[in-house]
């Protein structure tokens, strides 16, 4: 049964990003969210709250440094991309091989036509 149900929500996700197409810039003063990002596909920060700042590492993968205050090993962390076809996903919370800082986000965004990394942006929301 919570297959069936994790299959419907994946589907139903799935179905919404295609119909509204990237998201909408996130609203940054989120009174609720401890931090967010808009991260370009060059990986430069566009705008945050709370975020020191982010970098491309490499093709499709990036970097989210959060400011300390903002423990990254236990937050609840949703990334919504901003172009069509790719898929950002969390590789690491802190710290990986890729971006080497602490309480750093490492993010990987596939294209899900090739099922290779590429670059594009993505919207990160830590609540």
């Amino acid at each position: 049964m919570f297959r069936g149900i994790l299959a419907g929500g994946l589907a139903l996700s799935a179905a919404s990003l295609i119909m509204t197409g990237p998201a909408a810039y996130a609203d940054l003063q989120a009174p609720y969210a401890r931090a967010a990002a808009i991260v370009d596909a060059d990986g430069e920060l566009n705008n945050g709250k709370n975020i020191l700042k982010t970098w491309r590492a490499s093709t499709g993968r990036y970097c989210v440094m959060v400011d300390k205050h903002v423990t990254t090993s236990t937050a609840v962390i949703q990334i919504t991309p901003r172009a069509p076809r790719r898929l950002p996903f969390i590789a690491y919370r802190s710290p990986s091989a890729t971006c080497h800082e602490t309480n750093t986000i490492t993010v990987g965004v596939y294209d899900t036509s090739t099922g290779r990394l590429a670059d594009g942006g993505f919207d990160l929301t830590i609540s």
